[in-house]
Parts: structure tokens; sequence; C-alpha cells
């Protein structure tokens, strides 16, 4: 019992005595580690780097294509706040933070294009994201803790496909936990969309799409029930609905 009382105590001198530099290389190793298990349709592959200087680069490989302006648009305007907070939410990146370790977040696209170069510390991280995805982690996930998250996209909005001129206006949870996008839609595909027929087009097209199977994967943890896309006029009146399930999928 006396060797057990002395080996815990020695372990607890020895984290209490890490420095800084120990605690960057620890968290840039558990990082890289854990890099795996954050890929996705989106997110080929990230790391951690220690860049000296009190500093962590975290690098972040997309499948995005260079020629797709709204895509990334929203990646460089969200991603790395989102991944700023997803740090903040974990014990030893907080501590980091708060001890004014900065985070240097590059996001690049297919053929290494970078889209997004940012500097994240414990002053540009506001609002309560961090505890909610904390909370979503914990298998706690509700409308209004994902709706705190899609916030980090939402106060970047609007954003235009400029190849058809539609705006993504927002992504909100709604209380049944469905993910709703409402997008506008500029006039010439206003009286497109008000055709008969034209929603079961638009829904096969999108159940096409690798994205759209992916976010259900992604998602399901979180307790995200359907996928609803609300396309609307300039004035807000709703021209169309559409709602995407799991079992559409199969």
């Amino acid at each position: 019992m006396k060797n057990i009382l002395i080996a815990c105590f020695t372990a607890i001198l020895l984290t209490a005595c890490q420095t800084k530099s120990d605690k960057i290389r620890d968290f840039v190793d558990m990082y890289n580690r854990s890099s795996s298990m954050m890929t996705s349709y989106m997110i080929k592959s990230t790391k951690a780097i220690d860049s000296g200087h009190d500093e962590i680069t975290i690098e972040v490989n997309t499948s995005s294509q260079a020629g797709d302006e709204m895509e990334s648009a929203l990646i460089k305007s969200s991603l790395p706040e989102l991944i700023g907070q997803a740090i903040k939410s974990e014990p030893e990146g907080q501590e980091l933070l708060n001890s004014g370790v900065k985070f240097n977040i590059k996001i690049y696209g297919i053929g290494a294009h970078l889209i997004a170069d940012e500097v994240i510390d414990n002053k540009s991280l506001k609002g309560d994201a961090a505890k909610e995805l904390k909370s979503i982690s914990q298998g706690n996930a509700g409308a209004s803790q994902l709706n705190t998250v899609l916030e980090v996209f939402n106060k970047n909005l609007p954003s235009e496909d400029k190849a058809t001129g539609i705006k993504i206006m927002s992504i909100k949870a709604d209380e049944e936990n469905n993910i709703v996008y409402t997008a506008q839609v500029p006039d010439d595909l206003k009286e497109m969309l008000k055709t008969e027929g034209s929603e079961q087009i638009l829904k096969d097209e999108m159940l096409r799409s690798p994205q759209v199977q992916q976010i259900f994967t992604k998602t399901d943890a979180l307790g995200v029930k359907n996928l609803k896309y609300r396309y609307t006029d300039a004035k807000g009146t709703t021209i169309k609905e559409i709602t995407i399930t799991k079992e559409d999928l199969k």
C-alpha cells in the first residue's frame, strides 16, 4: 500500500511540474493519435504541429474544390472557429488557451490550395459553443445545443453560390431535431421550382450526393432526424420544401 501511495504521489507531482512546452507536446501527441477519428467526406486528414513560441499549428486537408466558391467561403468563415471551439471544449485545450497558447488553423482544399489561415486564441473564441459541443459529445444533444453550434455558421451567412445565385440564408435545428436549411432562390429559378415534379427531381439529385449521406452518418450520434431544405423567394415566402429522411437513403 505504501508503494502505491508513493507512486500516486509521484505521478501527481510529475503532472503538476509539467511545463507549458510539455503540455503542448502532450496535446499535439493526443491530437495526432486521434486524428483518424476526425475524418469525414469533407475532412480528409488533419494533424497538429508544435510550432514553437507557444503556438500549435492545426493543418486540415479537405475535399473542397478550388472552383467551389460557396463551399470555400463556408469553410473559411466557419471551420476555424468550430475547430477552436472543439479544442476549447476539452480540458487540455482549455488549459492551453488559458495559458496564452495560440492555435494557427490552416485549412487546405484539393491541390493544397489554402482556404483559411487563422489564428485562434482565448480572446477570439466567444459564446457557449464549446460547452454545447461537450454536451453533444456526451449524448445530450438537443435543438438548443445544436443551434448554439450552428450559430458559428449562421453568423457568416448568407452565402451565395455564384453559379446558380442561390443563397444559403440560415442553418437551424428545429424542435424535432431536424436540420433545416433555408435557401433563397433568384427569380429565374423560382418559377422552375414551382413546376410539378420539381420536388422529386431535386430530391433525387440530393440523394445521389455522397455529402447528404455523410451528413446523416456524422450526425447520427447527435440525434438529428431529418434534413429539411426550405427554398424561398427574396421576400422569404416559401416556394418549395424538401425533406430527406434516413429511410430515403436505403
